[in-house]
């Protein structure tokens, strides 16, 4: 394992946290959150041990089924495992009736103390070590431990080799009985107390404590029956016993363990972590707002959160959380969370005797919650000063803990227009059940956007920024919602309950990053432009591709950016016939071909593109779900006398041939970009699938994800385009239409789990057979996309040259401008030319024309700076600019301040440019590359300041 390599330490073959209670106090003037966990345990399941997440029923292969029931078939009963508050039952072949269960579940919520076990189950469990929670394949492990055991008689010997030589028939990639023997052999020799291992960095703790309890207490957060929410558990718990436990504090884990307690089972269900952050924690970025102020969010660092709780780390190691965050007043805390935040004026430990007669039993917890949004305060706090707030989130997806997210600062909220699913979109109890039916659930048990009952009928949408980005965040405000709709036609309902948009500071280091219910988005991303619509989309996707499904390994990256990448042209272009319907009117408009006029801007001053105030949208009656009628938006029109009159027909289809024109070009701009990426970047970093299936261990035995920390990974875009050229791909073998259909499907089917390439992969081979005839086989997608680096041949021949009416375009305006340029060149003395070039459409044909002109020897500054001020390039968006600075540095333009705003400003996409300055070899650009560095390092991003750092000072 190397200095860039991420280590998981986590023992979650042994036990795993299921709900975390985080109790989080800020100060914005330490730099530093103080903290308590709550973390609720029980031992990992067989199916969990062996990479599935079964935990009360299994959802294994086919063929991992066989091995369960071989093991069953030993025995030919059921067999229970109570011990220590956890109770859970394997089937046997003819199934529980439902008084069994009924009795069971019982028997679960009643509890019994140890002495009161099964004296079988002491019998067959007490030598095991682990004896995991049972679920379908766990009875393997049974099986071979009492094969182990001279008790049982040659006959349960030779019982269990049968057994082991059905599992042998197995397929070998399932590597399922040498590694259960292998944990039962070596768990079963292991004397020495029990730990649990969580992951963790720069974080101090104060003390780790068992907390006393009873089962029945306990069972809500280990039972996925129990829906956790309840605002005031925190208190609750707060008061109970605690009992010191043993740790210690490792730079990447903390372990923990109980004196004398050697089993997993006998370990404590739940533990109590007292601990603060460090200001120089990765996990979270101490900075100022755009208007000044101190903020504090989740950059989505390499370490994921591990400097901003201990937890499970591993992506596998997926659990429910609630959280109380102490903020100074004044201050807003966005979060991931189900609904929106209820606040509690001061903190939630001034409310411990208000509603405790209510919440004392635990299975009634949830009986009389606060509404989300709303605030709370003790009457007697009136006239009182209070100088905090706390703000309690609550999630019930399961979920990887690297997915929490926070933002804090002092900004403005504004809740927007509620999104309605059409009933195509999974949002009638008709097709709940079609969807139960053809699509059951294989995840881990929590009310999912597919079948639950609880769901809301509509998505509840926020926006979050400092107050002097009130305007700026208009345009993402008001496309939001048409973008969130295209989404869910695409792909059906929206796997998140809500969704809420921060505008963060310059800083942040990526574009946008995507959280269950949340999405950050960078103030370059802020404005209204294609671009940035299309940005939107792409984060939007993610609650599908990485939010919903995840990938079970983190370095195939190209599972959650590949498929983003892929739709967020499509949701871009549905948002946007959408967004027409809503505003329609009697005529539409669109420019003439011979127009100077850009089409899109005449559908923007029209009302179509968005820029419409929630308070005009509530007005309207989009609030409600109605269409605007044409009068109500007549007086919005603005008419231009260089337009055509059309059908609404004819002006949809022209429109959707923009659009489609459009894909097309952003795609050759994309091959262009990976072109280059390939051209500079290691060979490891250009794989889809890496590992190939194989997990990475070191030579001490811990577990790593290569590359996990490597700074040059976060700025490579890799995995997001050859991931999408490989869905293009697919998409052309097996048809756009019934591919697109077919990834609607996918979500579907994996909602809620982690899968694998080759899940991936075998889903569509199966579910198109045609595939293998068309030239589209298991094996060469292994080979000549998921294995192999480099760029794939299909990419360059059908991306790498394209040509519509976009793309032609910008080579005509390419060869005026050469000829410009020449002209510049042979008559230096000649006044400036007067321009006539046609406006064009997208902001995106800017980018490519500056490319084509980027693969020039040179070009001279005169005819820059015409180009400079024809296409306004100040006003554009961060892709032209960026595109722009590049040619201010190649040709040594004397002007250099776009670069240094750029540099200042547009910081998520700067770090490449710093390179570009160096390499020049010119002094004036290594110097300015220096002062900028000098002036911004200590507000830049980790991974970014240490990129910079070696471009400027080597090691």
């Amino acid at each position: 394992m190397g200095d860039k390599d991420l280590p998981l330490l986590s023992n979650i073959k042994d036990i795993r946290a299921r709900h975390y209670l985080l109790h989080l106090k800020t100060s914005v003037v330490s730099q530093i959150i103080e903290g308590i966990v709550f973390i609720f345990l029980e031992p990992a399941t067989l199916c969990e041990k062996n990479g599935n997440c079964c935990v009360r029923e299994c959802f294994c292969s086919d063929k991992r089924k066989v091995v369960s029931e071989a093991a069953l078939n030993l025995h030919g009963k059921e067999i229970f495992d109570d011990s220590n508050s956890n109770t859970t039952f394997a089937r046997t072949s003819s199934g529980l009736n439902e008084a069994d269960k009924a009795s069971t579940t019982k028997s679960f919520y009643e509890g019994s103390n140890n002495t009161e076990r099964n004296q079988y189950e002491k019998s067959t469990l007490a030598d095991s070590g682990s004896s995991g929670i049972l679920c379908g394949q766990s009875n393997l492990e049974k099986a071979c431990a009492l094969t182990s055991q001279s008790a049982c008689g040659v006959e349960n010997v030779q019982e269990g080799q049968n057994i082991l030589g059905q599992a042998e028939k197995i397929d070998s990639e399932d590597l399922l009985v040498n590694h259960i023997l292998h944990e039962v052999a070596t768990q079963s020799e292991a004397q020495n107390d029990f730990k649990v291992v969580l992951d963790c960095c720069d974080i101090k703790v104060k003390s780790v404590s068992e907390v006393i309890c009873d089962k029945t207490e306990v069972s809500q957060y280990l039972h996925p029956a129990f829906i956790r929410k309840c605002s005031f558990a925190l208190n609750i718990w707060s008061g109970k016993e605690q009992v010191p436990l043993q740790y210690t504090v490792e730079p990447w884990s903390i372990n923990i363990w109980k004196r004398n307690v050697q089993k997993v089972a006998d370990f404590p269900r739940v533990i109590c972590i007292k601990y603060e952050t460090s200001p120089q924690g990765q996990s979270l970025l101490w900075r100022n707002d755009q208007d000044g102020n101190p903020c504090v969010f989740t950059p989505a660092a390499t370490i994921n959160n591990r400097s901003l709780l201990p937890c499970q780390d591993p992506p596998s190691a997926m659990a429910t959380w609630q959280a109380w965050f102490t903020v100074p007043k004044g201050y807003y805390l966005s979060m991931t969370g189900d609904e929106r935040p209820v606040k509690f004026i001061g903190c939630i430990e001034d409310y411990k005797d208000c509603w405790l007669m209510n919440h004392s039993d635990f299975k009634n917890c949830d009986t009389q919650e606060p509404c989300q949004g709303s605030t709370i305060s003790r009457q007697d706090m009136a006239k009182e000063i209070i100088p905090s707030v706390c703000f309690y989130y609550h999630t019930t997806m399961v979920l990887p803990i690297a997915t929490i997210a926070i933002a804090i600062g002092k900004w403005a909220v504004d809740i927007l227009p509620v999104v309605k699913p059409e009933n195509k979109s999974c949002g009638s109890s008709v097709n709940n059940k079609k969807a139960k039916e053809t699509h059951p659930c294989k995840h881990y048990e929590y009310p999912c956007h597919i079948q639950s009952k609880y769901w809301a009928s509509e998505t509840a949408l926020s926006v979050v920024y400092p107050p002097s980005s009130s305007e700026a965040i208009k345009s993402v405000a008001s496309f939001l919602p048409f973008a969130l709709q295209a989404s869910c036609d695409l792909l059906g309902r929206y796997p998140c309950p809500r969704l809420e948009v921060v505008l963060v500071p310059k800083c942040f280091a990526s574009l946008g990053l995507a959280s269950p219910n949340l999405i950050f988005l960078s103030p370059s991303m802020v404005l209204d432009d294609p671009a940035a619509y299309i940005r939107l989309a792409h984060e939007i996707s993610h609650a599908w591709f990485g939010i919903n499904i995840g990938a079970q390994d983190w370095t195939e990256e190209w599972i959650s950016e590949g498929f983003a990448t892929y739709m967020e042209d499509s949701i871009y272009a549905l948002a946007t016939l959408i967004e027409d319907s809503v505003y329609k009117t009697k005529q539409h408009s669109i420019p003439e071909t011979t127009s100077k006029d850009n089409p899109i801007e005449i559908w923007q001053d029209q009302g179509v593109n968005g820029n419409v105030p929630s308070e005009t949208l509530k007005k309207d009656g989009f609030c409600d779900g109605s269409d605007v009628s044409c009068d109500a938006v007549k007086d919005k029109v603005v008419t231009c006398s260089s337009v055509t009159l059309l059908s609404s027909l004819e002006h949809k289809a022209m429109k959707m041939k923009y659009l489609e024109e459009l894909s097309d070009l952003r795609a050759h701009i994309r091959y262009r970009t990976l072109t280059s990426e390939l051209e500079n970047s290691s060979v490891d970093l250009q794989k889809l699938r890496p590992m190939q299936g194989e997990a990475l261990v070191d030579d001490s035995g811990i577990g790593y994800v290569k590359d996990g920390r490597n700074p040059e990974k976060t700025f490579l875009q890799v995995h997001y385009l050859k991931g999408y050229f490989l869905l293009k791909y697919m998409s052309r073998i097996i048809g756009r239409k019934t591919f697109d259909s077919m990834i609607k499907d996918y979500v579907t089917f994996y909602h809620g789990q982690l899968v694998l390439s080759e899940q991936i992969i075998d889903f569509f081979i199966s579910a198109y057979p045609e595939a293998a005839e068309k030239g589209m086989t298991r094996s060469g997608l292994y080979e000549e996309w998921l294995n192999h680096p480099g760029l794939n041949p299909y990419i360059t021949e059908k991306y790498g040259n394209i040509s519509n009416q976009l793309v032609s375009a910008v080579k005509s305006h390419f060869n005026y401008w050469v000829h410009v340029d020449k002209s510049s060149r042979q008559k230096p003395r000649v006044k400036k030319m007067k321009i006539n070039l046609e406006k064009f459409s997208f902001p995106d044909q800017i980018v490519l024309l500056l490319e084509y002109i980027l693969e020039l020897k040179s070009f001279s500054c005169k005819a820059l700076l015409q180009i400079y001020e024809h296409y306004d390039i100040v006003a554009q968006n961060a892709d032209v600019r960026h595109r722009w600075c590049e040619l201010v540095i190649l040709n040594n333009f004397p002007d250099l301040h776009d670069v240094r705003r750029f540099l200042t400003e547009d910081q998520a996409m700067g770090v490449y440019l710093y390179g570009e300055l160096v390499i020049s070899g010119k002094k004036k650009h290594r110097k300015l590359a220096e002062e900028v560095y000098g002036e911004i390092k200590e507000d830049m991003d980790e991974n970014a300041r240490v990129t910079v750092s070696l471009m400027l000072f080597g090691e």
